[in-house]
C-alpha cells in the first residue's frame, strides 16, 4: 500500500472495506482493518484495543452503533512500507436472540425434525398397558426369573414357585396363571429372551445464534410439558412434547442454541410428574 501520512504516533485509522454477513441461523461474521504506525504496535494500550471481545465499535467509532454485537475474535498484523503496519480483524457476533422464555425478534430459528428407533422395555408398550394388573404381575415375575413358561398341551402358564419359609416343613407352593391373548404373546417372547422392543422416537429441534446465553426462565423449562416453537408435525393420540434437551455452545463471542423437545406415546407425558 502507498505511505499514510498525517499519522500521531498511536493513531488507529481505520481502512475501508468493513464487511458483515448474516448466516441463516442470524449470527454475524466480518473483517475490518486498521493502518497504524509499526513503532505503536509495541504499545500496550494499542495492543489492548484489539483485545478479543472488543466490540469493534470502540476501535472504529465513525461505524454505526448498531454494530457493537461484533467483536474481535482473531487479528493478522502484516508490516507495510513506509512505517506502517496493518491490523486486519475477524469479527463475530448476533443480537440477542432471546426475550426471557420466547424468542426476540431478532432472533432466526431453524428447526429439525429427527426420528429414530429405539429400545425401550415391554412395560410401557401400549398392548402391555392395557393387560391386566394379573397379567403384568406374572410377566414380571417371568422377566424377573421368579417364573417359568410351561406349555402344559391344553394350556400355556406362568409357573410361579414360593419359596419355603425358614423352620417350616412341606413341599413349595406353586401358582399357575394361565396365559391368553397378548400376554401369552408376551410370555412367548420373554421366553426367547426378549424383553424390550424398537419405539418409535421424535424430537423437535431449534437451534439459533446470538448474544443471549440461556436464561433462568428457559432453564426452568427443561423437564416440562411445553409447546415447541415453529411448525411440528400435529401428532394424533393425544399426544405432546416435553422439554427434554438444551445444549449451548459458545465460540468467541457468539452463543449457539439448541432446544429440543420430545413428543410422548399416546395420552402424553405425566402430567402430575410433568407440568410445573
Amino acid at each position: 500500500m502507498s505511505t499514510i501520512h498525517g499519522f500521531s504516533a498511536s493513531e488507529i485509522k481505520p481502512q475501508p472495506g468493513f464487511n458483515a454477513t448474516r448466516d441463516e441461523k442470524g449470527a454475524w461474521t466480518g473483517t475490518h482493518s486498521f493502518a497504524i504506525r509499526t513503532t505503536a504496535w509495541s504499545n500496550g494500550a494499542v495492543r489492548a484495543q484489539f483485545a478479543k471481545g472488543t466490540s469493534i465499535t470502540l476501535v472504529d467509532a465513525g461505524l454505526a452503533s448498531y454494530w457493537e454485537f461484533l467483536k474481535i475474535v482473531e487479528q493478522t498484523v502484516t508490516s507495510e512500507e513506509g512505517g506502517f503496519t496493518m491490523v486486519q480483524t475477524k469479527l463475530s457476533g448476533g443480537e440477542g436472540q432471546f426475550d426471557e422464555d420466547e424468542l426476540s425478534d431478532a432472533a432466526v430459528p431453524t428447526y429439525r425434525l429427527n426420528g429414530q428407533l429405539q429400545d425401550a422395555p415391554f412395560s410401557i408398550h401400549p398392548k402391555w398397558i392395557a393387560l391386566t394388573d394379573t397379567q403384568r404381575f406374572f410377566l414380571g415375575k417371568l422377566i424377573n426369573g421368579e417364573g417359568s413358561y410351561m406349555d402344559l398341551g391344553a394350556s400355556e402358564v406362568i409357573r410361579v414357585t414360593y419359596p419355603i419359609e425358614p423352620g417350616t416343613e412341606g413341599p413349595e407352593q406353586t401358582e399357575d396363571h394361565t396365559l391368553s391373548g397378548d400376554a401369552l404373546e408376551f410370555a412367548k417372547r420373554i421366553n426367547q429372551g426378549d424383553t424390550t422392543y424398537l419405539r418409535p422416537t421424535y424430537t423437535w429441534t431449534e437451534s439459533t445464534q446470538g448474544s443471549d446465553q440461556l436464561n433462568a426462565a428457559q432453564l426452568n423449562l427443561l423437564g416440562n410439558v411445553s409447546i415447541p416453537r415453529g411448525s411440528p408435525p400435529e401428532p394424533g393420540g393425544d399426544r405432546d412434547w416435553m422439554l427434554t434437551g438444551a445444549f449451548q455452545e459458545q465460540r468467541g463471542e457468539l452463543y449457539t442454541t439448541d432446544l429440543e423437545w420430545t413428543l410422548s406415546e399416546k395420552g402424553g407425558h405425566d402430567e402430575f410428574l410433568y407440568v410445573a
